[in-house]
């Protein structure tokens, strides 16, 4: 019993590591200041997404996925100071924005991903970099930056290694 408890929780770390923390001061503070909706934005080793909250219901699915899953948009409510407070805590508002926080793997250097907007599947029409596939559909793009990891690379490999996503 011990064994599988130790297993299950080296898998639950591991399988976090390397995730967008978004709980951290770092990440919600960033996540408060973006001005509105608009292109892809990244964000240590994820991507977020946003959209309009005027829209009823937006996902975003990835090509390296298959397309096979649909991550949803959150609403992203901001504390209302103006508004008087209730017996539950200071009231929200709609900050006028949906969003999404996507995780990179680090294999990938670029993202390809399409939007579904109120059931329809599209590009993201905040985004102007897109590509067509061989069957003719429009896939949107993210480039991910490349960046070296000194500490994957032992002294005698320094400078014949290609530079790693972290």
């Amino acid at each position: 019993m011990k064994t599988v408890t130790a297993v299950s929780l080296l898998l639950f770390i591991i399988g976090n590591i390397g995730a967008v923390d978004t709980e951290s001061y770092q990440f919600i503070d960033y996540l408060l200041n973006i001005e509105g909706p608009g292109s892809p934005r990244l964000f240590e080793d994820g991507v977020i997404f946003t959209a309009p909250s005027s829209l009823r219901h937006v996902g975003v699915a990835f090509a390296h996925e298959g397309f096979s899953t649909v991550y949803w948009f959150k609403r992203l409510m901001i504390p209302d100071a103006d508004a008087e407070p209730q017996k539950k805590g200071v009231p929200n508002r709609d900050s006028g924005m949906l969003f999404y926080v996507y995780t990179v793997p680090a294999d990938l250097l670029e993202l390809e991903y399409r939007l579904v907007i109120n059931g329809l599947w599209t590009v993201d029409p905040a985004n102007p970099r897109y590509r067509i596939d061989s069957a003719g559909l429009s896939r949107s793009l993210v480039s991910i930056p490349v960046t070296q990891n000194p500490s994957s690379i032992s002294g005698d490999q320094r400078g014949s290694q290609l530079p790693v996503r972290r």
